[in-house]
């Protein structure tokens, strides 16, 4: 699994991107492109793994990627099942985490080098009455 616990997701942009598709192609579509984001955008063309997340036979799953392939919503590249907007989005979702890793890291760094302070309780806020 990567990375990501969270990406963005314009729910506008969603439901325009899936007009057309039927109710199970749309469905399945949005379980393919968590599983692609959970995986920080590759996920592995396992149709085992795939028919037990999306809880359908070989052959329902086989007729859906080839709907999906056909109108462009994925792609196979390497082995691996991927989405063209989540390529772009994934990066920028990965440096934001780096970026809160990094300030609270800096956050606790600065929190520790108070608390060594001789006189720290000194800089403890106070409550006012």
């Amino acid at each position: 699994m990567g990375s990501l616990k969270w990406y963005k997701r314009d729910p506008r942009a969603a439901l325009i991107g899936m007009m057309g598709l039927t109710l199970e192609e749309s469905g399945a579509y949005n379980k393919i492109l968590d599983l692609i984001y959970v995986n920080d955008g590759a996920l592995a063309d396992d149709p085992d793994f795939i028919c037990r997340t999306l809880n359908c036979n070989l052959r329902t799953w086989r007729r859906l990627k080839a709907r999906l392939l056909e109108l462009g919503k994925i792609y196979i590249y390497a082995g691996c099942i991927r989405n063209e907007r989540a390529d772009e989005e994934i990066p920028n979702a990965q440096s934001l985490v780096v970026k809160a890793k990094l300030a609270a890291i800096k956050r606790w760094a600065t929190y520790n080098e108070i608390k060594a302070l001789p006189d720290a309780s000194a800089m403890q806020p106070t409550s006012r009455k």
